[in-house]
């Protein structure tokens, strides 16, 4: 009777533990990347555990294919989980998407979101011999406009300029003058080319007075 009794009790707390715990004491952690199109990208959980994602590449219709990664160390069940980008891929940034940070358990499973897009820069540069209103810049025909202005405070005009839009990694973009200042032609130097990573400011606008 003894045995019965406290194999019965071993059963209960058995089931009792069981249903607490999920029945699952350790928990895979790992997700998806997506976008990734470059090598380089480097993930850790909990800010250790360096582990090395490759992009697979377009598939049979050009599209970039979500990776699948996995950290080898499993994480107990209660204990917290933070996946996070330690270094971004070539050519790109990635950021936690969702479900990147909680307590092993709590869902049935982990699927951490990563998501990487190519780096997007700004262009720009320097204006010299500016001496009216009317000065208006575009960098190609979606790229957006710049209108140089005088100064609120000071009445001066300014010396450099940055287009609102940036350009995408791997992008042309060709800067030109699309109206004239009164009384004045402006002509641009440096300013086509292929966005790399970071951003530029060497575009140069020359003014000068009509005779």
């Amino acid at each position: 009777m003894k045995k019965s009794i406290l194999a019965l009790c071993a059963l209960t707390l058995a089931a009792g533990l069981s249903a607490c715990g999920g029945g699952k004491s350790t928990y895979t952690i790992g997700g998806t990347v997506a976008g990734l199109q470059y090598p380089g990208l480097v993930l850790q959980n909990n800010l250790a555990n360096d582990l090395n994602v490759t992009p697979l590449g377009p598939d049979g219709n050009g599209n970039i294919q979500n990776v699948a990664y996995s950290f080898p160390n499993e994480v107990d069940y209660g204990e917290p989980y933070s996946v996070t980008v330690k270094t971004n891929p070539q050519h790109q940034t990635c950021v936690n998407s969702s479900g990147t940070a909680d307590t092993a358990g709590r869902l049935s499973s982990i699927n951490a979101v990563i998501v990487c897009a190519l780096v997007n820069n700004t262009i720009g540069g320097t204006i010299t011999g500016l001496a009216a209103d009317g000065l208006v810049l575009t960098n190609g025909s979606s790229g957006g406009t710049v209108t140089v202005t005088k100064d609120a405070t000071s009445g001066a005009y300014p010396s450099t300029f940055t287009f609102p839009v940036g350009v995408t990694y791997g992008q042309t973009y060709g800067v030109t003058v699309l109206s004239n200042p009164a009384n004045q032609t402006c002509r641009v130097s440096n300013g086509a080319g292929t966005m790399g990573d970071n951003k530029v400011e060497s575009i140069a606008v020359t003014c000068v007075t009509n005779s």
